[in-house]
């Protein structure tokens, strides 16, 4: 799928009231050009363009995989923690021994599901994601778009993206 078509059908469940795969209700609206722009700086990087649009066109997170992504605003969606928090917290506590180390511009998405958080890497400007399983990090040939479009086609698996 292209970045525009993966919008539209993702805009168009966001319209039926399937925003993501649990029983969340998405209530709240589009990002701001502020919000987003505040989140692009702290985190150091922009945000891939397609997330980016959907932030902006969309919602403020809550679409997507399992409970959604995390959106970047004060009333974002967050199904556990947020975005921004995660990622201070990420970068300003020091680490338990096992725990993957921070790095600079990549930040926690959302649950992909079963525990497996997505991981987005914004230096790549398409959007190279990880995923994040207990203490482990799992290096995907996956982009933004890529994880979205296995999402809509229901042929996500966040356990094979780990290896378990």
């Amino acid at each position: 799928m292209t970045d525009d078509e993966i919008f539209v059908a993702v805009r168009e469940r966001v319209r039926a009231g399937r925003p993501c795969d649990g029983d969340w209700h998405l209530d709240h609206e589009p990002a701001t050009p502020e919000a987003v722009a505040a989140a692009e700086a702290l985190i150091g990087h922009p945000f891939p363009p397609l997330l980016r649009r959907l932030y902006l066109e969309v919602a403020d997170g809550g679409f997507g995989p399992s409970c959604g992504v995390n959106g970047v605003g004060e009333n974002g969606h967050g199904c556990v923690g947020s975005m921004l928090g995660d990622y201070v917290d990420w970068r300003d506590t020091p680490a338990d021994p096992g725990d993957p180390p921070w790095t600079p511009g990549v930040v926690i998405l959302g649950d992909s599901g079963y525990a497996v958080w997505a991981v987005l890497d914004c230096r790549s400007p398409e959007g190279r994601l990880s995923f994040l399983d207990g203490r482990e990090i799992f290096a995907a040939d996956l982009t933004l778009s890529g994880w979205l479009t296995r999402w809509l086609s229901g042929t996500l698996d966040p356990h094979a993206l780990v290896g378990s």
